[in-house]
């Protein structure tokens, strides 16, 4: 096992890079968040209280906005503004 440079471009150094990486991993937390609180949600809510039409908006709206958050975490990763990484491969 070896750990390799990814060579895909000029070393990303700025400013942006790192403000990029850093809501990157508040986003991951805040998706992580929200994924609990959904989970917590379904799991816990009494079925009577969980088939009203208020709890099945409120799940919808926690849904619509996580769905937000990964896509924003998606973005920052394509749109190439995070730096190079290491990769560790096995041969």
């Amino acid at each position: 096992m070896h750990i390799e440079k990814i060579e895909s471009g000029p070393e990303k150094t700025r400013l942006r890079s790192e403000v990029s990486f850093i809501m990157s991993v508040l986003l991951s937390f805040l998706s992580a968040g929200i994924t609990s609180m959904i989970v917590g949600k379904i799991i816990f809510t009494n079925p009577s209280v969980a088939s009203t039409p208020q709890f099945i908006e409120y799940i919808g709206k926690l849904l619509a906005f996580l769905l937000f958050v990964l896509a924003a975490i998606i973005y920052l990763y394509v749109k190439g503004l995070l730096q190079d990484e290491y990769v560790t491969t096995v041969e």
